[in-house]
């Protein structure tokens, strides 16, 4: 007797009922240079998705101070820039990461989920797990440690997201190859969608541990539900930008005065100049075994709002400077600030990549000493912006940073460099990591608080 098509019939039968394996998959990728969010095959984010309207909070873990809110995740808004901390959710520098609940109000089809994440380094890849619950499993909380998540079993994993380069490379993703600029990482099923859900969780993890600066710069997370292509997308803004090179070619730069238009004259007239002149001429001053300077820099304007009453600061590439600060500084001290910003630029003291290697940080007075060393002796002496009376003098601490320690670095390099060579190999020190209190003794001869003591004494 053939009983074949009998148990073929029957296991149909048993089978046809049960729901089909899911096949949640992850697709990665770094937006197009150049670009505002376009990718080769992941839509920009949206401005309606689910997350608009949920709930947000940390779970745990706590935002770094600089962080915007984690509203932020879901307003709908893109920075515009590489670098811009308060338009973005990221945890405290020096932790783990942590953990992203969101309440959806209502249990919802959830169709995909898309996280982006923007960074000129390597705050900008993704490393996190996704989890989602109904919230009427027996045992459901809103987790407040990893351990209590991994001890739970109300919440379904749903899917593994790393967007670094080598996890890309090892199929999590596809034309993922930098670590910095604009990505996107979609979690989807490709036959179904990802289940029907109220609560969702992202563990997140930091990107690297070669520094305290590892935790993803998230820009915006959607959580749609039906058609992606139903959801309204963000526009690209429209950028203003001055766009020119050292006369050589060998360094070129934009300025970015979106947020200034009104200070476009002025910054093509009075700018960059100073910008073409100073940038090579401080490379050549600060060389070391080894380095190679940033052949491309970016300025921008910011408002003080964003900048948050800093006049300017420097970060990888990037020079950002406080529109609001700068209006009122045009003829005083706007140039000389852009001049100390592009010194930390070369300075390039991150340690990224050396730290494991036994770099030690060069003291805050050595980072800040030299740039207002360059500006104030170097490119505006006649404004004696760094000069001390001698009543002031006999007070002075010389590491007191800024204008004082560049005061007593001029004072040593004129009284105890006879090669002139002293900033140089300071700099290199501590772009090395290798910055100690014990150089100045090489160097010159003399301990660190004996020339301290006879440059307050002078």
């Amino acid at each position: 007797m053939n009983s074949g098509p009998i148990l073929i019939a029957l296991l149909f039968v048993l089978t046809s009922g049960l729901p089909a394996q899911a096949q949640v998959a992850v697709k990665a990728e770094v937006a197009k240079a150049g670009s505002y969010f376009d990718f080769e095959s992941l839509p920009k984010p949206a401005i309606n998705d689910l997350g608009a309207k949920a709930t947000w909070k940390i779970a745990d873990g706590r935002a770094d101070r600089s962080s915007a809110a984690i509203a932020v995740l879901s307003d709908g808004l893109m920075p515009a820039g590489n670098d811009q901390p308060n338009q973005n959710f990221f945890f405290a520098a020096g932790t783990e990461g942590g953990l992203i609940a969101v309440d959806l109000g209502a249990v919802q089809d959830v169709s995909q989920v898309v996280t982006y994440s923007w960074h000129s380094d390597s705050r900008a890849p993704q490393v996190y797990s996704l989890y989602a619950a109904v919230g009427d499993e027996p045992d459901f909380a809103i987790p407040d440690s990893a351990s209590a998540l991994s001890g739970s079993k109300a919440w379904k994993k749903l899917a593994d997201v790393d967007t670094r380069p080598a996890k890309a490379a090892q199929g999590n993703g596809a034309g993922n190859t930098a670590r910095g600029g604009q990505h996107a990482a979609r979690v989807a099923d490709a036959k179904a969608t990802l289940g029907k859900f109220r609560h969702l969780l992202f563990a997140v993890s930091a990107t690297e541990r070669e520094d305290a600066f590892g935790n993803t710069f998230f820009s915006e997370i959607d959580i749609v539900t039906g058609d992606p292509a139903a959801l309204d997308r963000i526009a690209a803004p429209e950028l203003r930008t001055i766009d020119f090179a050292t006369v050589d070619k060998a360094y070129s730069f934009t300025i970015d005065f979106t947020q200034a238009p009104e200070l476009r004259e002025w910054t093509e007239k009075e700018l960059t100049p100073i910008i073409q002149q100073w940038y090579p001429k401080i490379v050549e001053m600060f060389p070391s075994e080894g380095f190679q300077a940033i052949k491309h820099v970016r300025f921008r304007y910011l408002r003080d709002t964003e900048m948050r009453g800093i006049p300017a600061y420097a970060s990888g590439d990037t020079i950002s400077m406080n529109a609001d600060w700068f209006r009122g500084q045009l003829d005083r001290e706007a140039r000389g600030a852009v001049v100390h910003e592009m010194v930390h630029i070369v300075q390039a003291y991150s340690g990224r990549g050396r730290r494991s290697q036994g770099y030690r940080a060069p003291p805050g007075w050595i980072v800040e000493g030299i740039p207002d060393y360059v500006r104030w002796f170097l490119y505006e002496p006649q404004t004696k912006g760094a000069m001390l009376s001698k009543k002031a003098l006999a007070n002075a601490k010389h590491d007191a940073s800024y204008r004082t320690s560049a005061n007593f670095i001029d004072w040593v390099i004129r009284n105890h460099s006879s090669d002139g060579t002293l900033v140089q190999q300071l700099n290199a020190a501590a772009r090395q990591g290798k910055y100690s209190s014990d150089l100045w003794q090489k160097l010159t001869g003399k301990s660190e608080e004996e020339l301290a003591e006879a440059w307050r004494s002078q």
